[in-house]
């Protein structure tokens, strides 16, 4: 039965079945625990359907894909079409033969070809065709191979002879579907009219009557001894040893195209309508496309060695891994992306508010806000919960909702005397009070027995404070009112508003949150963590000089154990209890701190925390909650402590000799100049962030750490020796691999040669002069060039080392230490100024347009600013999007006209042969060199005029004054 009337039956089957059956589907996800990813043709895979999936001893992972057997790695997919082979290069199915270690691949036209692999990359050894398409292949022996053809029933090819078995052999159906062996050696065969087994005593296929007619895609030995076998919509299990039948409880929504056990023992069943479940005795829970699936219909499950789960469906590749963090986004029923408020229910339910409005996460179900009141679609931006479990909510755009009991109470905004309607923050005092911060200050409303609010006052700049667009709001424990706003820091005490000086130690003025225990006062600001000791009354800061890998944070909050944890717009810190006690009681401000920066490699959908009223949420059960711009991301400790930390496998992929690939042991010529090894490290559960270390023996002294996106290393001019390449790999924060080793000789050339040495030593002897002077000359020359290569490398490592690989400007390294030298040298008798600017928007260009076409922006960018500026200007790729420009001389003294200057010259670009109609604007902060400041002050400033030239509506220049 060909392929396409396959198809046709199982489209009739799901029809017929959607009329007879109603079926409601699942809300909660199976797999809401795990994080997911999705490979499709966007991002290298050849073929979004994905018919079969394997994993090598080596580690790596073979698919099977219209396009031919591909191979991946983790980061890149090698395709092997023409080179397997086959009569038409589509692969149907993949694995590894158990017995040889060849990989094999299957075809549509009977094709069949084995992989070798070795060290210079591996060939294809085709075999003679089978009679038809092959769907699968079973191993059983060293020699002996059972094909299932989709017309022409089974095929046993042993030593080299194949036999035929169709339904003259007792086969249901010549369409042959599944192959399995179990653990009596029977083989079990599953075709489109149900399954068999062979009886090899009469040479035959039997069939079980209480098993009936049916698509048989899964057949499964299971780890119980027992056998399970798919038919339609239900699964039958067959005792191995008496061959009775039972059947599974279960029935499925649509026909089951696979089924699989996992190392781990679960077993997971896959439909052809309905998506990914567990195989459980309940309702099945089905994962689909409702819930972050790309496509329903299930094509090959498979679990790797780092117990990843891995989906191949008709619009890509899905991995489900288990991850620190897992996210709840969009897709997965949350409606929308932008997260900005989190509160957690008297029974343990998370309450989520964003820029769709209002959901409920339960035992990992997200369920709808049950209200009829308009704030289920609001723009939210905070949550408060009195002891009536009333929920007091606060919009963007709308004001505050009250709502009891699913009702709707209150509803507060300008239209009724609550000026301000976008409420960041919400506060229950202690005082009967309730306390919003909004940009019109801060609010305060006596609240009324029935949780509703009475007319209510502000406290502006008026009343003392230093600004009236406030961020959080926080109520001590001895009754303060904590305010964060836009320009510090301030209390409200009996009535008065007194602002907190903490210049001492920063000079931070956004305050985004807050956080208290019964010792310390916790504030996050955008300079840093700021810390206040109750008992000492002194505040401490932490931030980069501690090793933190941002400075700016969104909200903090401590866990059940004492924690730290640190809401960022790139991440989340971590910081151990033990580690935080150390640097609050040590004297020196720079005490390192050690920490674990969470972002998108360990499960969060989006590495941006946001702001709001809280984003973070340490849950009764333990659980940690963060508001992030893609979903909310949910950590459950118990579960990232059992995550499974193996260090990546390391492999050489290939090694080149002046671009020759080579073996191990290879024995090079004294004239190869350059040695390539290529490597990668095989794991999946977050590839892109796997470390790497590498060194050759004979050569390097130590191990060197090339950067994560560098998967090569080369030597040129080695000396005459052996030589022993190693790499090792590690997850973050994880342990070092075992090491992949290479060997490899270099033979010298004959004057290095002993038996030359001999015989230039009796020519000596006769011609003592000349000889002595031609071997002098030989030796000078021969050091003089190596002495050039040197300091060759020596240069082109020192640039490498301090150059911005995309843009070819400085890096933020060496503009550092130009910048340091500058001040340190600097004797006032020339101006000096600094220039920080920022693309406006950057990230709406790698979103809309790919990261490909935000590279080559970032690339024109520094081209206008090279050409803009003089050579004695120091222009460096500061980070991002951000670009920082050192004048000096005359040259600084116009430092407002020369920024303007490149920032129309930016705006006007002409960047129609990178996207049509694309404008870049950019913002420009600017600061002179005050005598006697520190380069950590220059920036400060620069850095501070900068944020206001964004936040006064970006595309514009703001100098910093010089009497700071």
């Amino acid at each position: 039965m060909h392929i396409a009337y396959k198809k046709v039956i199982l489209g009739i089957l799901a029809i017929t079945f959607s009329i007879t059956t109603a079926v409601a589907e699942p809300t909660a996800p199976p797999l809401s625990d795990r994080a997911i990813r999705v490979w499709t043709t966007t991002d290298g895979l050849p073929h979004n359907s994905v018919n079969h999936i394997t994993q090598d001893s080596q580690g790596y992972l073979w698919i099977a894909s219209w396009e031919g057997p591909v191979r991946f790695n983790g980061r890149s997919f090698q395709l092997f079409s023409q080179a397997t082979g086959l009569p038409d290069p589509g692969s149907l199915y993949v694995a590894e033969n158990p017995f040889t270690k060849q990989i094999i691949s299957t075809g549509t036209r009977g094709g069949v070809s084995y992989f070798q692999s070795s060290p210079t990359g591996g060939h294809w050894l085709p075999q003679p065709r089978v009679f038809d398409r092959v769907d699968y292949a079973l191993f059983t022996a060293p020699k002996c191979t059972w094909y299932g053809t989709v017309n022409t029933g089974v095929i046993r090819e042993c030593d080299g002879t194949r036999t035929q078995y169709t339904e003259t052999e007792g086969l249901p159906s010549a369409t042959v579907l599944e192959l399995e062996q179990d653990h009596q050696g029977r083989i079990w065969v599953g075709t489109d009219e149900g399954a068999a087994y062979y009886d090899a005593g009469q040479d035959v296929f039997r069939t079980l009557e209480q098993l009936p007619n049916g698509y048989s895609f899964g057949i499964v030995a299971a780890q119980d001894k027992q056998i399970y076998v798919s038919l339609d919509r239900e699964i039958f299990v067959v005792d191995s040893e008496q061959l009775t039948v039972s059947k599974w409880p279960t029935r499925y929504p649509s026909t089951i195209t696979e089924l699989y056990q996992a190392p781990d023992a679960t077993f997971w069943v896959g439909t052809h309508e309905h998506g990914l479940t567990r195989l459980t005795d309940a309702t099945p829970q089905m994962m689909s496309v409702a819930t972050g699936l790309p496509n329903n219909h299930i094509l090959s499950i498979f679990m790797d060695r780092e117990y990843t789960l891995w989906v191949g469906t008709h619009r890509g590749l899905v991995q489900f891994r288990q991850a620190q963090f897992h996210s709840h986004r969009a897709e997965d029923g949350l409606g929308y992306d932008y997260v900005r408020a989190i509160a957690e229910t008297a029974d343990g339910t998370v309450l989520v508010g964003g820029l769709g409005g209002v959901r409920r996460i339960k035992n990992e179900t997200v369920l709808p806000l049950e209200t009829t009141s308009k704030v289920i679609n609001e723009s939210i931006l905070s949550f408060a919960i009195d002891r009536e479990e009333r929920l007091y909510i606060g919009t963007f755009t709308n004001g505050l909702y009250i709502l009891e009991n699913g009702q709707q109470i209150a509803h507060y905004n300008e239209m009724n005397g609550f000026p301000g309607n976008d409420i960041r923050g919400l506060l229950l005092a202690s005082d009967g009070y309730l306390y919003a911060a909004t940009s019109v200050g801060v609010l305060r409303s006596r609240i009324n027995a029935d949780g509703t609010l009475q007319p209510p006052n502000y406290f502006g700049a008026d009343d003392g404070l230093p600004d009236e667009i406030i961020y959080a709001i926080h109520e001590t424990h001895n009754g303060e009112i904590l305010i964060g706003s836009m320009r510090g820091l301030s209390r409200l005490n009996n009535g008065q508003i007194e602002r907190i000086d903490v210049s001492s130690v920063s000079d931070a003025e956004f305050i985004f949150g807050f956080y208290e225990n019964t010792s310390h006062i916790y504030v996050a600001s955008d300079r840093g963590l700021l810390v206040h000791t109750k008992g000492k009354d002194v505040w401490q800061l932490f931030d980069d000089d501690n090793g933190l890998p941002t400075i700016k944070f969104f909200d903090v909050t401590l866990d059940h154990e004492g924690n730290l944890w640190l809401g960022s717009g790139r991440g989340l810190v971590y910081i151990a209890a033990k580690d935080f006690d150390i640097a609050l009681n040590d004297d020196n401000p720079a005490t390192p701190l050690p920490h674990i920066f969470y972002d998108n490699h360990h499960g969060l959908a989006s590495a941006q925390i946001n702001t709001g009223g809280p984003p973070m949420l340490a849950a009764r059960d333990g659980d940690l909650w963060a508001a992030t711009s893609r979903g909310i991301g949910h950590y459950i400790p118990a579960q990232s402590a059992t995550i499974r930390q193996t260090p990546p496998q390391p492999v050489i992929e290939q090694v080149t000799a002046d671009g020759r690939a080579i073996s191990p042991n290879t024995y090079l010529d004294a004239t190869t100049r350059r040695v390539e090894f290529q490597f990668v490290g095989l794991g999946y559960q977050y590839p892109e962030s796997i470390r790497y270390r590498v060194q050759l023996a004979g050569y390097d002294q130590d191990w060197v750490e090339p950067t994560r996106s560098q998967l090569n290393v080369s030597y040129t001019e080695l000396p005459p020796r052996a030589f022993i390449f190693q790499v090792q790999t590690a997850y973050p924060d994880g342990e070092w691999s075992d090491a992949a080793t290479f060997t490899l000789h270099k033979l010298p050339t004959l004057w290095q040669r002993p038996s030359i040495w001999i015989a230039v030593g009796l020519t000596l002897v006769l011609l003592f002069i000349l000889g002595l002077r031609l071997r002098v000359y030989s030796v000078t020359r021969s050091k003089e060039r190596l002495q050039h290569l040197v300091r060759e490398q020596t240069k082109t490592l020192q640039k490498l080392a301090h150059q911005d690989s995309l843009t070819k400007l400085a890096n933020r390294r060496a503009f550092d230490e130009l910048l340091r030298q500058k001040v340190a040298q600097h004797g006032g008798q020339q101006p000096l100024a600094l220039i920080l600017m920022d693309l406006d928007h950057f990230k709406e260009i790698n979103d809309r347009y790919l990261h490909t076409t935000g590279d080559q922006v970032l690339r024109r960018v520094a081209l206008i600013i090279r050409e803009s500026a003089r050579e004695s200007d120091m222009i460096a790729r500061w980070g991002g999007e951000e670009f920082a420009i050192l004048l000096s001389g005359a040259h600084a003294a116009s430092l407002d006209t020369i920024c303007e200057r490149i920032r129309k010259a930016i705006m006007q670009a002409d960047l129609h042969d990178l996207v049509n109609n694309l404008v870049v604007t950019s913002s420009f902060g600017g600061a002179s060199y005050i005598p006697g400041e520190t380069a950590a002050s220059l920036i400060r400033r620069a850095d501070k005029a900068l944020y206001s030239a964004k936040h006064e509506g970006r595309n514009r220049t703001e100098i910093a004054p010089s009497d700071e």
